[in-house]
């Protein structure tokens, strides 16, 4: 790896990934029957989806640090999305805020 730090743009497609991921009922697809195959979804697991959630917290920090206003803008359209749940945003936030840095 280079060391260049991932530019906003793909830091908030991981965020939007690992949201879909720590959300309830998140599934991801597998090939049973091989490559080329229909996928098969198969619910995330417990730990699956915590593992997630520190990622999430992770990659919402390195935004935070790469693009501070982008990700203040991107913050403040999720809380007003209706569909979003800010309390577990605001828990997420918090976990991430009160992190120990890597």
């Amino acid at each position: 790896m280079s060391g260049l730090p991932r530019t906003a743009q793909t830091i908030a497609h991981t965020v939007r990934a690992l949201l879909a991921a720590t959300a309830a009922g998140a599934v991801r697809n597998t090939y049973p029957n091989g490559p080329g195959t229909r996928p098969v979804p198969v619910a995330l697991t417990p730990d699956e989806r915590a593992a997630a959630e520190i990622r999430l917290a992770d990659a919402l920090q390195e935004w935070g640090d790469v693009d501070p206003a982008g990700r203040t803008l991107w913050e403040t359209a999720f809380l007003q999305d209706a569909d979003a749940n800010p309390e577990t945003y605001a828990t997420r936030h918090h976990r991430a805020a009160t992190a120990p840095a890597h």
